[in-house]
């Protein structure tokens, strides 16, 4: 089942196994030590997909002069079913739906840049770092 929430929407075991995944991946996973909890979950819309009380997949939407999808992630229990393509589908449908005219960005780690090509993004930066792995900056294009 697929749910978008508000921060003040979600329950306080959603948040928990949210931190708990973001935690896991963004930090332990990728050995990347960053801010993960930046002060903003509060102001942004947060989409997941759960089955049997377990988060599978997730991402925070984040909107003001553009939209900038972030912290996108498939829990590691679950990878290789197609879950990555699946959540990007449906908050790419959500984002056109909510602000059909507000430019989406996202920032990408190089690795799964032809990933979200396939999506419609193309780079809008060259690659810089962030603790310790390459980004780029991609648009969607319109």
């Amino acid at each position: 089942m697929w749910h978008i929430r508000r921060f003040e929407e979600l329950s306080l075991e959603e948040l928990a196994e949210i931190l708990r995944l973001r935690q896991r991946v963004f930090i332990l996973e990728q050995e990347s030590l960053f801010e993960d909890i930046d002060g903003r979950d509060g102001e942004a819309v947060h989409i997941f997909h759960q089955e049997d009380g377990e988060i599978k997949s997730y991402c925070r939407v984040m909107q003001a002069d553009k939209i900038v999808i972030g912290r996108v992630l498939v829990n590691p229990d679950y990878r290789r079913e197609g879950r990555g393509k699946e959540l990007f589908d449906y908050a790419l449908a959500h984002v056109k739906q909510e602000y059909p005219s507000t430019p989406v960005v996202i920032t990408a780690m190089c690795y799964l840049e032809d990933f979200y090509e396939t999506f419609g993004f193309r780079r809008i930066s060259e690659r810089y770092d962030i603790a310790g792995h390459q980004h780029v900056d991609m648009a969607l294009e319109q």
